[in-house]
């Protein structure tokens, strides 16, 4: 197709007037122009008189179109809190479908926004992720401890609306969002819509939620001109400046206003417009809805014989599917659960696993669909409360009574355990209704795609532990280990974490991992060296045994011997009598790591949430009391300054 702008037909256009607006406004006020003319032809508006440039904008008024930057309508703030990007994601969803009803929009971190503010908001929807049982993402934290605080004010005049996420998998579920949208109310703000609570799936949730918001209210319900939505698609053919505009019907019923969806390469600047990639450029995507089949290029065992552990390392090929990642994000895995589980819950149910049935608008036999489509390896709060209500199990619902009770009863457990030790009779459809849709395990990449083109790497510790007797497994370290052989191929996906990356090239790096925990330092270390990174890398490392445990070491001594690695301290805690771990191992190089982070160094955390993570940061506050001179009660601020600049970061599971 040509790029030439041929000149228009003879049907009365003023040309003098075209040339003017042509060449006397920006691409930005061009492309609005082309959508308020739209919504002028559409409504049958009449021509201005004058024929001027004016002119055209003199009808304004009389179809409410806005002009670019100018509003008449109430601000929407977007708070969010976010530890890998989730929240941030779902954010930006909602921008994007407020502008397209042509609404003011600002989006915040949690992390940047200033309390002060709250008060003079009007309208404020909060998107707020949930840390492991209850805590408030690090971006959130300051945030969550002043509002539920003394100081936080009165907010009589505020409407706001809460999209929590989190894992039911965790008994304190959207523990942050609830505590959030409580303390919204109790200081006078106005609810939109009931706070919506969503598990790792969250995106269909969303989708609803943000429909709900925006038709809440008159002052979110009204918008400008009736109009279509328009895709930008920056392929070369397209015509006008490399850019096609194509109406997309789909997106324009109930949307007032003519709404640019702009690939985002292309988002920056353009007032009220849906930043959306167009159709074409969006199909065949690899995703979460839709994985990858991988296949498995290659498995080793990295635990040497007699180890207590059984770690693998796993090469899958990504070519041809068109996903890309950095080092620090994490791959999806569709997992299947055990065979042998499969057979335990028939038998505790008592049901027969070659019946067909339909679940979810899918028929197949009950034995296919507890093998791939539901969870039945752990058991959350949401299973119980269901369980307990259909069967009136009276020590079910007193046990749900008891959080420190709870989660002592679901540790270790299944869906088999829970059956067996409270029998009912059920059909069917009785038991699929009680049990969780299979949620995809996240893995940390061990990888960088600038060593390693087209492929990903693994590093998964496999779970298999005695309960009762019997043999238990983790459905998905076990199907990697166990049921998927070279050459087979696993669903994947790609999932972005926002924060968890590598600093600049210049910077230094301090990472702790130990266990499987040193998997995205194998991708960290990787990524600089290709860009031969002038900033020291400095690796903390620890396992059981150094004979057996000492995960990629020949690597990590090759990176020392070309300076990769800057240095290596390694902690093999049943080596000797006394048990040593990473955090002893930080205390012993105090006076080196406060150096290092008084210049600058950023700090990395990977592994264990439970202990391992607490015992690093407090081994982080005892080295700044020391080093600094200046007492606990600094060191503790020292390190929230860290976390806020985002130069102390997890990810801890």
């Amino acid at each position: 197709m040509s790029n030439i702008l041929t000149a228009p037909p003879a049907i009365g256009f003023d040309t003098d007037l075209l040339k003017k607006l042509a060449t006397h406004h920006s691409s930005l006020q061009q492309m609005w122009l082309s959508g308020y003319l739209y919504g002028v032809a559409l409504h049958g508006q009449p021509a201005p008189s004058n024929g001027s440039a004016n002119g055209v904008l003199e009808v304004l008024p009389s179809v409410a179109v806005q002009q670019p930057g100018v509003s008449s309508k109430q601000s929407i703030t977007v708070l969010f809190g976010s530890q890998t990007g989730n929240s941030k994601k779902v954010a930006n969803l909602f921008a994007a479908s407020a502008r397209e009803r042509s609404l003011e929009v600002t989006v915040a971190d949690l992390n940047d926004y200033p309390t002060r503010q709250l008060k003079d908001e009007k309208i404020v929807v909060l998107v707020i992720s949930t840390q492991g049982e209850g805590d408030p993402p690090v971006a959130a934290e300051e945030f969550h401890k002043w509002l539920l605080g003394t100081r936080a004010p009165k907010l009589e005049g505020l409407k706001f609306a809460v999209c929590a996420l989190g894992d039911k998998s965790y008994l304190q579920f959207c523990q942050t969002g609830k505590e959030f949208d409580a303390r919204f109310e109790a200081l006078g703000a106005t609810r939109l819509v009931d706070r919506v609570d969503c598990d790792v799936d969250f995106e269909e949730a969303v989708e609803l939620w943000i429909q709900r918001v925006l038709a809440s209210t008159p002052e979110l319900r009204s918008g400008g001109t009736h109009g279509n939505v328009y895709a930008i698609s920056t392929e070369r053919s397209s015509g006008v400046q490399g850019a096609t505009l194509a109406a997309s019907p789909e997106r324009s019923s109930g949307v007032q206003g003519a709404t640019l969806a702009a690939s985002p390469e292309r988002s920056s600047g353009v007032q009220g417009a849906t930043l959306v990639a167009s159709p074409e450029r969006s199909s065949g995507v690899h995703s979460r809805k839709h994985p990858f089949a991988a296949p498995v290029l290659e498995k080793i065992q990295l635990n040497g014989r007699g180890s207590q552990k059984e770690t693998w390392h796993l090469e899958l090929s990504l070519e041809g599917s068109g996903l890309t990642y950095e080092p620090g994000d994490s791959l999806g895995i569709y997992p299947q659960n055990p065979p042998s589980l499969v057979r335990e819950v028939l038998y505790a149910a008592m049901l027969n696993g070659n019946k067909t049935v339909i679940f979810n608008e899918k028929e197949n036999s009950l034995r296919h669909f507890l093998l791939r489509e539901v969870e039945l390896s752990a058991l959350t709060r949401d299973l119980i409360e269901k369980y307990a209500n259909w069967t009136n199990n009276t020590k079910l619902k007193t046990l749900l009574e008891d959080n420190v009770a709870l989660k002592q009863f679901i540790w270790g457990r299944n869906v088999a355990d829970l059956i067996r030790e409270f029998p009912a009779a059920m059909s069917e459809a009785t038991l699929l209704s009680f049990l969780r849709k299979m949620p995809p395990r996240l893995y940390s990449i061990s990888s960088s795609l600038e060593a390693h083109p087209d492929e990903v790497h693994l590093t998964v510790a496999a779970v298999r532990y005695q309960y009762d007797g019997r043999p238990h497994l983790g459905a998905a370290s076990t199907y990697l280990a166990d049921r998927v052989l070279a050459g087979e191929s696993v669903p994947v996906f790609v999932e972005r974490n926002e924060y968890f990356k590598l600093p600049d090239d210049s910077a230094d790096m301090i990472m702790v991992g130990p266990g499987t925990g040193v998997a995205p330092f194998r991708a960290f270390v990787e990524e600089r060296t290709e860009r031969n990174a002038t900033g020291k890398n400095w690796l903390f490392f620890g396992n059981p045994h150094f004979e057996t445990d000492f995960l990629y070491q020949t690597e990590w001594l090759n990176h020392l011997k070309r300076g990769t690695l800057d240095r290596l301290d390694v902690a093999f805690s049943r080596d000797q009598n006394d048990k040593i771990y990473v955090q002893h191992r930080l205390i012993e190089r105090s006076k080196l790591i406060f150096d290092r982070l008084e210049n600058g160094a950023h700090f990395y955390v990977c592994g264990d949430k439970d202990r391992m993570a607490s015992d690093v940061q407090n081994a982080v506050v005892q080295i700044v009391a020391k080093e600094s001179g200046k007492g606990a009660e600094y060191a503790a601020e020292y390190l929230k300054g860290l976390k806020k600049q985002r130069r102390y970061l997890e990810d801890v599971y």
